[in-house]
């Protein structure tokens, strides 16, 4: 009985639960490729550690997603093969983690589904501000959502002791930015002038 790798599987499971119906390879890799971006990135943690230290990181994992929950169910390579899109992103998830496929995620260590267009006006990223980094990024039709913000140096008043705000340490009209789209997902990382105006760590 040949076991599936546990660490294959949970990042199989969710580039499965989280990628649309049409089951296309490049979706499943994009977010496999995204996971894992952000994996290595922040200290080389596994798929398992990742969602320890982020678990809103992907929805899927918390139960509520049919096909992540039925690809879990799963635990012999032979029952992958009577289901083809189960097999496609197991073997997308190899590739992967095997480093022998290219990126169309193109660096992304973030993705949204169609519930960026369905909850749009809730929607974190939208709440925050993005723009797309390519017009065909835009799968959903939406309205680029930018939001000029200032961020101030924070000083001790030598006077009164409390923190106030001092220089402009920089500016930023979004915190989100495309990357690229496949299927029904759109990519995402940090856009530069956010991570310049705040220092924040890329993959956080």
């Amino acid at each position: 009985m040949s076991i599936l790798d546990p660490q294959t599987k949970l990042l199989a499971a969710i580039a499965y639960g989280e990628a649309s119906p049409a089951n296309l390879k490049d979706e499943f890799i994009g977010i496999a490729h995204t996971v894992m971006n952000r994996c290595r990135i922040w200290g080389n943690k596994t798929v398992e550690q990742l969602i320890a230290a982020d678990p809103n990181y992907t929805y899927v994992v918390q139960g509520k997603s049919k096909r992540y929950n039925n690809f879990m169910e799963i635990y012999e390579i032979k029952q992958l093969s009577k289901d083809a899109g189960k097999l496609l992103a197991w073997e997308s998830a190899q590739e992967v983690l095997a480093n022998s496929t290219s990126d169309p995620s193109h660096g992304a260590f973030w993705w949204d589904g169609v519930d960026f267009s369905t909850n749009f006006s809730r929607h974190p990223k939208v709440i925050d501000g993005f723009k797309f980094g390519s017009p065909d990024h835009n799968i959903f039709g939406v309205k680029e959502q930018l939001r000029k913000t200032k961020i101030y140096w924070i000083i001790k008043n030598k006077n009164t002791g409390k923190e106030v705000a001092s220089k402009v340490r920089g500016e930023y009209t979004c915190v989100w930015l495309s990357t690229a789209a496949i299927g029904k997902t759109i990519f995402w990382k940090h856009a530069p002038e956010y991570l310049a105006a705040t220092g924040c760590k890329e993959y956080r």
